[in-house]
């Protein structure tokens, strides 16, 4: 039997918490909390006893299109490749249309002081 209780008493516009109690409840989702019978469950609103409850048709999740773990080797590689010319790829452009080298003597210099 599930419980709610309110999480102010004093107010009674107060919102309601609910304490689940052996997962049947007062709703009609699919669930199978005791393992009654050998797939998820609802109750129906047949009046013969006997349909009191069905067993729901929950699909199988299709096989995921992707290869995860080939895919993360194929880019491993490509990544690790030392000739690949994929910086560009992974970090922009690194071409330069201007001399922005810094002359490290300078700074050195200016160290110093």
């Amino acid at each position: 039997q599930d419980v709610k209780t309110k999480v102010d008493e004093a107010d009674p516009e107060s919102e309601e918490t609910t304490e689940w109690g052996n997962g049947l409840g007062n709703h009609n989702y699919c669930r199978n909390p005791d393992s009654s019978m050998e797939a998820p469950w609802c109750y129906t609103m047949d009046p013969n006893a006997q349909h009191k409850k069905e067993l729901c048709a929950v699909p199988k999740c299709p096989a995921h299109p992707r290869d995860f773990h080939s895919e993360a080797h194929d880019l491993r590689n490509k990544v690790e490749a030392r000739d690949c010319q994929c910086a560009d790829e992974l970090y922009g452009s690194t071409a330069t249309t201007a001399d922005t080298s810094v002359a490290l003597a300078g700074l050195q210099e200016g160290a110093r002081r």
